[in-house]
């Protein structure tokens, strides 16, 4: 006979959907070769099939979450999502981890660093502040003699982009219509990473829709998509995030809400959903009108390169290269190729551009030990799945690596400026062969 778990205070420890997953799972190993952490520790414990087992003894009361086992939600998954993708019986093992990590934050906390953390990206204001600040700091005491000596976890400082000149919100109106005829109509949520750091991959998104004849909507006051938030257990700031971006998003006469971020695409399409259906089903304040509206942004929510893939038709013929084609290779960030199913379609765009000679590395879909924060609190582990992402690309010989998540791209091209390999946006590539621009 089978128990659920409950809290001290009689509430159910995860919702029945999430908790199903432990008894699908068939223990048949798939998931192991696929993980990124068990690849290097090779300990039964940090695999997704053990931390399935783990969770099936603390839903049914045979052990409680103690600490060490929150270090083990913590410290062996970066929510990549490969063994979801890898698993021939369907569990959602990154629900599933996810939501103990949840529960684990509630009996221990966070920490003061990550809670404070967490509270500027949920602000608006406050993030807006801190970035303006940060690079007040970098700029006064930083420096290339001082930043490379110093790392952050698995991350070179010297490989840490700067902050945008300005936040990206503030170089266009909320609405940019193309010059011709208007083809489609969009809402574009460019996150946090483009507002403050890739200015220039919204400035690309910007541009080259428009010239495909697409009205370009950018909503002012933006906030955190809220993943980041969600994933390391912080529920209740995390749904502050969900109300205004669903909010915000959710409007019908809209033919898509592009985004240009594997995170935020993935929150926006898969995560939300999933998010307020369990907490309405463990009895959190969350009405069904925000499921719905919730459900309507998944349905109309759409990778940047996936929306240019579906209407490649509208796309201006490019003028010829007249220099030597530059190689370029391509790194699947794991939300968006095994989080949305977005793999094939920037691939086939990178290969009509006349200014690259596209050439695909080994494992491109292997997670790059980035998963955001991971990196900075689990550094050597980020380093050993960094350090395989880093040989593979470097044995294509290509000078370039296009990918679709600002995290991939701080990661990867952190790690390979001391090759002179830099990462690029693939919607900056097509901007460039648009313009009939070398990259540089």
């Amino acid at each position: 006979m089978r128990v659920v778990n409950v809290m001290n205070n009689n509430r159910p420890l995860l919702s029945d959907d999430t908790s199903e997953h432990v008894y699908h799972c068939a223990k048949c190993g798939l998931c192991l070769d696929a993980c990124p952490v068990y690849r290097e520790m090779l300990v039964e414990s940090h695999s997704p099939r053990g931390k399935v087992q783990l969770a099936k003894h603390i839903i049914e009361e045979d052990i409680e979450i103690t600490e060490h086992m929150s270090d083990i939600l913590f410290s062996s998954c970066l929510l990549c999502g490969s063994c979801v993708d890898a698993c021939p019986s369907g569990v959602r093992q990154d629900a599933l981890f996810s939501s103990l990590r949840w529960r684990a934050a509630e009996r221990f906390g966070l920490g003061f660093t990550k809670k404070l953390f967490f509270q500027v990206l949920a602000n608006g204001w406050l993030m807006s502040t801190s970035a303006w600040f940060g690079k007040w700091v970098r700029k006064i005491f930083g420096g290339p003699w001082i930043e490379s000596r110093m790392k952050v976890g698995n991350l070179p400082v010297d490989g840490i982009p700067p902050m945008n000149p300005k936040p990206f919100n503030d170089r266009f109106p909320e609405i940019v219509r193309p010059e011709g005829n208007i083809n489609a109509r969009v809402l574009y949520f460019h996150g946090c990473a483009t507002n403050y750091v890739f200015g220039d991959v919204g400035t690309a998104v910007v541009s080259v829709l428009t010239r495909m004849g697409v009205q370009v909507e950018i909503p002012k006051k933006q906030s955190c998509c809220g993943l980041p938030i969600f994933l390391s257990g912080d529920r209740k700031t995390a749904v502050n995030c969900i109300k205004e971006v669903v909010g915000m998003f959710s409007r019908k006469g809209v033919d898509a809400v592009i985004v240009d971020c594997a995170t935020c695409g993935s929150a926006l399409r898969n995560e939300y959903v999933h998010i307020l259906k369990e907490l309405h089903d463990l009895g959190e304040a969350v009405d069904n009108d925000l499921i719905r509206a919730a459900e309507h942004l998944a349905s109309i929510t759409m990778d940047v390169s996936e929306f240019i893939d579906a209407h490649s038709d509208w796309l201006p013929d490019f003028p010829p290269a007249e220099y030597e084609k530059v190689r370029v290779t391509y790194h699947d960030p794991c939300h968006l190729v095994k989080g949305q199913g977005v793999g094939v379609q920037p691939r086939r765009l990178l290969k009509l551009l006349p200014n690259i000679e596209f050439v695909e590395m080994a494992e491109a879909n292997r997670c790059c030990g980035g998963g955001g924060e991971y990196q900075i609190e689990y550094g050597e582990m980020s380093a050993l799945i960094t350090d395989r992402k880093v040989k593979n690309v470097l044995k294509t010989g290509a000078g370039f690596v296009a990918t679709g998540c600002p995290g991939c791209n701080i990661t990867i091209g952190a790690h390979l400026a001391k090759d002179n390999v830099k990462t690029i946006h693939t919607v900056e590539l097509i901007q460039l062969a648009m313009e009939g621009k070398r990259p540089e």
